[in-house]
């Protein structure tokens, strides 16, 4: 059973992480590649934010679920006697939480602002992409996309440094008397 956990907590984290290396750095930055060239299919950064933002949405779903479910499998193996990497410190389990945070604020409080400014700069301006980068509003709109992208590559990072550490699990040292007695 324990090996079935860990190899599934292993395989899970992989592809979690792996979401957000593509998401983070290759869906995003080609979709605002293709707006900057102003590409029939995606022709200006609203249309690019548009595309991305419900991924990125998605993708916060997914770490606050995954992380949550990694964390207890986590503490489960611990009471098992089977610990990671770093086993000691728990850096796995403060690196999937680190990533659960970070996703969790990001869901519920930089996502909900972001959208609400991005809308009111559409009303202001017209459409979003056309919104004056000297407003006040959309400085306030890029600051908290600058915050809210910090917060997506620390909890990257975090997941990253969980999923390292479940590369090496191993049982636990049981304490045994020290020589015949």
């Amino acid at each position: 059973m324990t090996k079935a956990l860990k190899s599934s907590a292993l395989v899970v984290t992989s592809l979690w992480v792996g979401v957000l290396f593509c998401l983070g750095f290759i869906v995003a930055p080609y979709l605002f590649i293709l707006a900057a060239k102003h590409n029939p299919r995606v022709p200006d950064s609203g249309a690019a934010a548009d595309l991305i933002g419900p991924l990125l949405y998605g993708s916060d779903v997914v770490g606050l679920f995954v992380g949550t479910g990694l964390i207890a499998v986590l503490l489960y193996l611990r009471r098992r006697d089977e610990v990671p990497m770093a086993g000691r410190l728990y850096l796995t389990e403060i690196g999937v939480g680190l990533a659960v945070i970070c996703a969790g604020v990001n869901y519920w409080v930089f996502t909900p602002r972001l959208k609400a400014i991005q809308g009111q700069l559409a009303e202001r301006f017209g459409a979003f992409h056309l919104a004056d980068r000297a407003d006040p509003l959309y400085r306030q709109f890029d600051g908290l996309h600058q915050t809210s992208t910090t917060l997506f590559l620390v909890g990257f990072a975090a997941a990253l440094v969980g999923l390292i550490c479940m590369t090496q699990f191993r049982p636990r040292r049981s304490q045994s008397p020290s020589g015949p007695a």
